[in-house]
């Protein structure tokens, strides 16, 4: 407990006024011999002590009447989080100061001396705890001089709300300016505007205030989620640019507890360690201004479509979530779903309790392949109108190429690996002809027997079917396993002639492709069914209650191992054996079924689930192709072909001087074979170099072999080493020491003459074997290109780039994420990746957090976690805030209360007096009458 008026705590010494008044009445009566008055003083002598505890309790009630007056006028204040509890200081003091004051009316020596010394001793207690807060709560508000103060502006939807006719937003940029007006000299203020991406609008800290102020005015909500934890470190950040000692936090925000990150104490640990890098270790004061009254709010939580995979052959179902987050029942409009601005359809919502939630349906076909905008909006009259609308991006495409490789193509038609599933894919015998499906469909199944596959094979196909194939040539299936790593889906049919020895020891640097080790076949005459109640993965959830796959009877299947670390049992038949897994890998999806799907199996391929099961298994490896729809986290990114890594090509001719680049590309590693034919468009069939350049980036630290199969030559360079050259005869290049994950540059040099072209590049990793150098180790060069322009929400311009990694290129737009729809100019290489035209606009959709929409305040516990890291402030006001900044302190007030005690006090002061005074007038009417007999007479009567 504290004063905001310590010196007039000197009014205490009022306290001493009855006391004198008392001593000064007690020395006035003047004492009198009179022979009779000690018979007068046998007959009232037991009415002494009763007055002497009358006096005493009016004079406890005095003294703590004054002593109340003078604590009220010096304006005490609780502390937040005060290390001393007030309940206990306060009545300490005002107990003692009442037995000071009732010690000077006790007639017995003994106990006036007790009463006087318990006095003290509390006194000193109270004094004593007073001074113990002064030094370790009240350090915390002192002055300092000049100091960093970081403004942090909760950006978030739900700072949209309104209070008395304002946003909370604005209210909380408004009390920000007048703290940096009204602040002390010497203070430095930075900004950071808070929400899905925070941003610091100072790179530092100003002094100029102007400056400051100008900066909050242009300050707009970003929408989303307030990313708190983050903002606190992007603040963190800027303060350590500042030039004075002390550092500040300040935040203005609701009481939202999404964003703070509170249920992973190791985040702030990690943001603690931050901290401790500043000179002297920061206040956080968290300007709370609430949480919203009685909430009325319906939100679009989720939208979604039926499938991943969207064409225009046949309908998909849009489905759009609403949800009740307000405290009444509320009974919405429609919803409405538009594509590219396009009304299509509504739905009726109906009426919703608080917390409840429903979808909403509308089947709709697509006329246009490429990208379009859906919407869903609610109608509805709430609080926070953000959240009434959902936007996303759809890629409607033409066609999915599909890959099978059949293990038994010589068979009969029922006998054949890959004959049901091609059929299921696209109807029509000319497809296991090779040919392809048409325009009529979505998918695009081409069937290849295994002992024809090449390598071009594999360049188109977003899904590679690998229908009971009993083994690959390694080169093969090395670059299944980079076009998996890459993106693509790949599906293994786990048929009899499947060999273990071949799939279970298949991997490549992100481990092994399968997600359950094969074992020997099973065979049951009576046969095994799947089980509906195993179907627990998204794949097959279409399946768990209408269809007939428990029909199915399955009589020959394979037995797996242990599921791998990332893989997942999807499915399993009725006895527990494994039916169906899967696994990401890398960018992209790899699914194991361990029986067949033809007659050899059973009749599975005869169930009428048979084709919406091979859809669903087929949609869900290629995994919905480029996702156009991103989270609000930094800046907005997308990742483009995902086909990670590669080589910058430059194609020329070789027989011209200065010659011009007559093609550059990314090519996934060096390993080509052109016979006689020309790499690449406008480049010659002869007389021709290529030059790639790209950083390697070694798995593992050692020494490195290269060496390379080529005709005519290739040269190669690796960071500031020699150049090595290799040629028809001399395959070796050299040995490097390369350390892992530290980059180098190379560059290679192809020279084609005359006749046959081909080029291969091995290197042999400590411990390894010699392979093709994968597409992972390579990061390709990327030249500076002009950005892109893009237009984001707002209306306002940004600018977009694409950069290219070892996970492949991205496109990245400029700026914070601010959900909602951007519009971005395609260029040249944009239009090579995604489709999209030069100059014609492809739309990205940042997804809002549907969490925001949803008001969950901050608890005690939350408090506490904050608290525990870091010096914590709960500033109620503007002024608490400047009171902190100017070294005064800050808290809850409990004048008011002293006041109100006080009058209490006043009132029973005089009604002890009155009670006194009455009670005293009745003993002066005892009457003592003396007579004329003696009654003692030299002690006989």
């Amino acid at each position: 407990m504290l004063f905001f008026h310590p010196w007039m705590l000197l009014g205490l010494v009022a306290v001493t006024i009855p006391i004198i008044i008392h001593l000064m009445r007690r020395q006035a009566a003047k004492p009198m011999d009179w022979g009779a008055m000690r018979f007068l003083m046998d007959t009232i002598s037991v009415r002494r002590r009763r007055m002497e505890w009358e006096d005493l309790l009016l004079m406890a009630a005095r003294c703590l009447l004054l002593a109340l007056v003078a604590l009220a006028i010096a304006r005490p204040f609780l502390t937040p989080d005060s290390q001393v509890p007030w309940m206990f200081v306060l009545p300490a003091a005002l107990l003692g100061v009442a037995l000071a004051g009732a010690s000077f009316v006790l007639s017995g020596k003994r106990a006036r001396l007790l009463t006087r010394g318990l006095a003290v001793l509390l006194c000193l207690v109270a004094l004593s705890l007073g001074y113990w807060e002064k030094i370790f709560n009240l350090r915390r508000f002192e002055a300092s001089g000049r100091r960093d103060v970081a403004l942090v502006i909760d950006a978030s939807a739900s700072m949209e709300l309104m209070r008395g006719g304002k946003t909370v937003f604005q209210l909380a940029v408004e009390e920000a300016k007048a703290v940096v007006s009204e602040a002390p000299r010497g203070t430095a203020f930075l900004v950071v505007l808070g929400g899905p991406s925070p941003q610091a609008m100072t790179a530092s800290p100003l002094t100029h205030r102007a400056d400051v102020l100008g900066v909050l005015d242009g300050l707009t909500p970003m929408g989303g989620s307030f990313r708190a934890h983050e903002a606190l470190g992007v603040a963190t950040l800027a303060l350590a640019q500042g030039k004075n000692t002390t550092k500040e936090m300040i935040v203005f925000t609701d009481s939202q507890r999404s964003g703070w990150r509170l249920d992973e104490p190791d985040a702030w640990d990690r943001l603690d360690k931050a901290w401790d890098g500043l000179p002297t270790q920061p206040k956080l004061l968290v300007r709370n201004f609430g949480e919203p009254n009685a909430l009325v709010n319906v939100a679009l939580r989720s939208f979604a479509t039926s499938r991943t995979v969207v064409g225009t052959d046949r309908d998909v179902t849009l489905r759009a979530e609403v949800i009740n987050t307000g405290v009444n029942v509320v009974t919405p409009g429609a919803v409405t779903f538009l594509v590219d601005q396009k009304k299509v359809g509504t739905a009726a919502v109906g009426l919703l309790m608080p917390g409840q939630s429903t979808w909403v349906e509308l089947r709709h076909r697509f006329a246009k392949v490429g990208l379009h905008v859906v919407s869903a909006s609610v109608e509805a009259t709430d609080d926070l109108s953000v959240d009434n609308r959902w936007e996303m991006v759809m890629n409607v495409q033409e066609q999915l190429p599909v890959l099978l490789i059949d293990g038994n193509p010589t068979g009969s038609f029922f006998e054949r690996a890959s004959g049901y599933t091609a059929l299921a894919l696209a109807p029509g015998t000319a497809i296991l002809q090779g040919k392809t499906a048409g325009e009529r469909y979505l998918m695009d199944p081409r069937v290849v027997p295994a002992a024809q596959v090449k390598s071009e094979d594999l360049e188109q196909a977003r899904v590679i079917v690998l229908a009971d194939v009993p083994r690959l040539p390694e080169r093969l299936a090395a670059l299944i396993a980079a076009r998996v790593t890459s993106g693509a889906g790949l599906i293994v049919i786990a048929g009899p002639r499947s060999e273990p020895g071949f799939y279970n020891p298949w991997s490549s640097l992100d481990g092994p492709l399968l997600p359950m080790e094969l074992g020997e076949e099973k065979i049951d005459v009576k046969g095994v069914s799947p089980a509906p109640a195993t179907f627990v993965h998204e794949s097959m959830a279409l399946f768990q209650k209408r269809s007939d796959l428990a029909d199915a009877v399955v009589k020959r299947w394979r037995a797996v191992g242990q599921t791998r670390e990332h893989g997942v049992l999807a499915a399993a038949y009725g006895n527990g054996d494994a039916f169906l897994a899967t696994q990401l890998y890398g960018s992209g999806r790899v699914m194991l079924s361990t029986c067949a799907f033809d007659a050899r199996a059973g009749n599975f391929p005869a169930r009428q689930s048979f084709l919406p099961f091979i859809h669903e298994w087929v949609s869900w490896a290629a995994g919905g192709g480029m996702n156009w729809n991103v989270a609000a986290l930094w800046s907005p990114s997308v990742a483009l072909d995902q086909a990670g890594g590669g080589l910058t090509g430059y194609y020329e001719r070789s027989n011209e001087k200065n010659s011009k680049v007559l093609l550059q590309r990314t090519d996934a590693t060096v390993d080509f074979d052109w016979t006689n034919q020309s790499p690449g468009k406008n480049v010659p069939r002869d007389q021709y170099i290529v030059t790639w350049k790209a950083t390697l980036v070694p798995p593992v630290t050692g020494d490195y072999k290269f060496e390379a199969e080529v005709n005519e030559s290739l040269r190669m360079n690796v960071g500031d080493g020699p150049v090595w050259q290799a040629d028809a005869e001399d395959h070796e290049l050299g040995l490097v020491a390369l350390e892992a994950g530290k980059s180098v540059p190379v560059d290679l040099r192809y020279e084609q003459e005359w006749g046959a072209a081909y080029v291969r590049l091995y290197w042999k990793a400590p411990g390894g074997k010699r392979e093709l150098i994968p597409r992972m180790a390579w990061i390709p060069e990327v030249k500076e290109r002009e950005p892109m322009r893009v237009v984001d929400p707002r209306g306002l311009p940004r600018e977009a780039t694409i950069l290219a990694g070892r996970r492949g290129r991205e496109l990245k737009i400029d700026g914070s994420a601010m959900p909602g729809i951007y519009q971005v100019y395609a260029d040249e290489l944009l239009e090579e990746l995604s489709g999209v035209k030069k100059g014609e606009v492809l739309p990205v959709a940042v997804l809002r957090d549907p969490e925001e929409s949803v008001f969950t305040s901050m608890n005690e516990d939350d408090k506490a976690l904050m608290a525990s890291h870091v010096d914590l402030l709960w500033p109620q006001s503007k002024a608490d805030v400047l009171a902190v900044l100017q070294g005064k302190g800050f808290g809850r007030e409990i004048a008011r209360w002293l006041a109100l005690a006080a009058a209490a006090f006043f009132v029973l002061e005089c009604v002890l007096a009155r009670w006194v005074s009455k009670s005293r007038r009745a003993g002066e009417e005892v009457r003592v009458e003396f007579g004329d007999d003696t009654i003692w007479r030299g002690g006989l009567r």
